[in-house]
């Protein structure tokens, strides 16, 4: 099997941020402040985007997070991007899988 990536339209993107928001509300419905709600959105985020590559929500849409030469995140970029800051050409790429 073959990956191949490319950047997916910013629609896409937006969709997958809904999943991992909507997903995260049901989860987290009983956190009453906005503050608190924020922290525990971004540890949701650190915890997928370090264990699995990708938030639930990327997962759905086959997106990924690539550095600019379209490796895997190290460690430093996999924790910038949970709280949303893309480092040095960290970006999201759709998946083509082939399989041949």
């Amino acid at each position: 099997m073959t990956e191949n990536y490319h950047k997916p339209n910013g629609f896409i993107i937006v969709l997958a941020g809904l999943v991992d928001a909507a997903l995260f509300l049901v989860l987290f419905t009983f956190l009453p402040f906005f503050t608190q709600l924020l922290v525990a959105f971004i540890f949701y985020r650190f915890l997928t985007i370090v264990s699995m590559d990708a938030t639930l929500g990327m997962q759905v849409f086959k997106l990924r997070f690539l550095n600019g030469e379209q490796d895997v995140l190290s460690l430093k970029e996999k924790i910038l991007a949970a709280f949303f800051v893309l480092y040095e050409g960290v970006d999201y790429y759709k998946i083509n899988r082939s399989y041949q």
